[in-house]
């Protein structure tokens, strides 16, 4: 509950008003009960005009129920809308702050899982919940109230139902907890199979696989229903044994009203309201128990924001050097890099070449904190840097990735540059004379991924936005691999050429005119 209570606190004003409106709601509903009596006494002694004076006030407190409850779906609706946002932030900033080595692979489609279907099933099982428990409560009080108002024993009665209604959960609690975690990574873990198919189905299509496409696609839909079956049983199963008992309470509530009329405690007529009284109360624990139930399954759901720890982010830069010393690398148990010691000093250009899986994009990630568990040690200026993030630096690779946004939009990123700027990034990254050929120039839409440029085009872009940053380090890895030869030649010699930038390439092709362009090449 602590979560939730957080989300309806920084709602405080919506939510207020919906249980607000909720306790009206409910009010109204039993004093229709008591115009319900008073219809039914004129109707006893057949007094006429009696009778037509409280059935017309009966149906004015019933138009009056059903406008308080239209405005409380109006801000239900506003206050559900709030939080979500709210919670989707969270996701979003716990996300981004998680380690970056989880931003690729099998971890997007649960990310992804996250911000829609965990926000959809949070709505259903947090908000809504809590706003039925809350008028269920209203419900509640108001009907026990008026039950002792008419006849203390009917107060009584009321309270050993509440009683029953409330404990009966407590022994489904912990079974109701684990099924709902169960059921949230059947569905993440179903997720990362159904978006690893659907990227792939041009490949089975090509290949005319498709009973491995089918046979793949339906062993992620099991996964997926049968967790979500299990929930459900439960749940009915949960639903159906306070229904029993539901119904047991309002047999034996409507007995005592019989007994109690029958005694002359209380009045006939009362029997056209008491009844609906006490059903109040008992469908009111029925309703409150599966708000309980359904709070408890949205537990789970919470745990990634505390779960997620914050990634260490260091925004120092050298001055003089960057060393790397001792550095060895294994992974999957294969040594990739052994002891490798390299010095780059600052402003100078330096390109990092060998055959492929010798480790060469692996440096870059070192150097860049991408990865954090080698052996041996980073040296800023003689000084061990911290194993994190370092966000001083640029990192450029072969792998570009664009948003379903203008260029310009992918170029600055929310950033506030000025038209110079970003003509200069536009130049070095040899990309205006592409922008000069888009009916709408540098607001463009690329779409999503990039899929309406080239794979040229993209690079360029990723070069630009690297650049107009102002970070003088600049990390590139196959970062041209796309672009023709001229404009390959151009960019690079653009960057080599900037005395203010430190350049680390990781390249299998190097010109042999840009080779003169670097203070130092190293081969791994």
């Amino acid at each position: 509950m602590e979560n939730i209570r957080r989300y309806l606190y920084q709602n405080k004003i919506k939510t207020l008003i919906v249980f607000l409106l909720q306790i009206l709601m409910w009010g109204m509903q039993v004093i229709v009960q008591f115009f319900a009596i008073k219809t039914f006494d004129g109707a006893i002694r057949l007094d006429i005009q009696h009778f037509l004076k409280w059935i017309s006030i009966s149906f004015a407190g019933w138009l009056a129920y059903y406008l308080i409850c239209m405005l409380e779906s109006y801000f239900r609706a506003m206050a559900v809308k709030s939080m979500n946002n709210d919670l989707r932030k969270d996701f979003y900033e716990t996300i981004y702050n998680g380690d970056i080595k989880n931003f690729g692979g099998e971890k997007r489609a649960e990310y992804i899982s996250y911000i829609t279907k965990n926000v959809d099933e949070i709505s259903t099982l947090a908000w809504e919940s809590v706003f039925n428990l809350v008028g269920r409560v209203a419900q509640i009080v108001w009907s026990v109230a008026a039950l002792l108002y008419l006849d203390f024993y009917l107060f009584l009665f009321a309270v050993f139902s509440t009683l029953i209604m409330w404990f009966m959960p407590k022994i489904f609690e912990k079974r109701i907890e684990k099924i709902g975690e169960d059921n949230l990574k059947a569905q993440a873990e179903a997720m990362k199979k159904f978006k690893d198919l659907i990227y792939g189905v041009h490949i089975l299509k090509i290949l005319s696989a498709k009973n491995w496409y089918l046979k793949r696609g339906m062993d992620a839909s099991e996964i997926s229903e049968e967790a979500k079956s299990r929930k459900n049983y439960m749940t009915e199963i949960l639903e159906c044994t306070m229904g029993i008992v539901s119904v047991l309470m309002q047999i034996l509530a409507e007995v005592i009203v019989v007994v109690l009329a029958f005694y002359g405690r209380i009045g006939v007529a009362v029997l056209a309201g008491a009844a609906n009284l006490i059903g109040g109360v008992t469908n009111g624990l029925s309703n409150l128990t599966n708000a309980k139930m359904m709070i408890m399954q949205s537990k789970p759901y919470f745990e990634i924001l505390k779960s997620t720890k914050t990634e260490r982010v260091c925004e120092e830069s050298f001055n003089e050097t960057l060393t790397l010393k001792n550095i060895s690398y294994s992974y999957d148990d294969k040594q990739i890099l052994e002891s490798l010691n390299l010095e780059f000093k600052k402003n100078g250009k330096y390109a990092i070449v060998g055959k492929s899986g010798r480790g060469k994009s692996t440096i870059l990630k070192i150097i860049m904190g991408i990865i954090k568990d080698y052996e041996g040690e980073v040296l800023y200026d003689g000084r061990i840097r911290e194993k994190a993030l370092d966000t001083s630096m640029s990192y450029i690779s072969q792998d570009v990735y664009l948003f379903n946004a203008s260029i310009k939009e992918n170029i600055v990123l929310g950033g506030d540059f000025s038209g110079m700027a970003i003509s200069d990034a536009l130049f070095k990254s040899s990309l205006q004379s592409d922008i000069e050929n888009f009916k709408d120039g540098i607001d463009t839409i690329v779409g999503e991924n990039g899929a309406n440029i080239s794979g040229g085009e993209k690079q360029r872009i990723a070069i630009a936005r690297s650049l107009i940053n102002g970070k003088d380090t600049i990390l590139i890895d196959e970062g041209t691999s796309a672009l023709d030869r001229e404009n390959r030649a151009a960019i690079e010699e653009n960057l080599l050429k900037s005395e203010d930038l430190t350049i680390i390439m990781v390249s299998h092709n190097l010109d042999e005119n840009t080779r003169k362009l670097f203070d130092e090449i190293y081969e791994i």
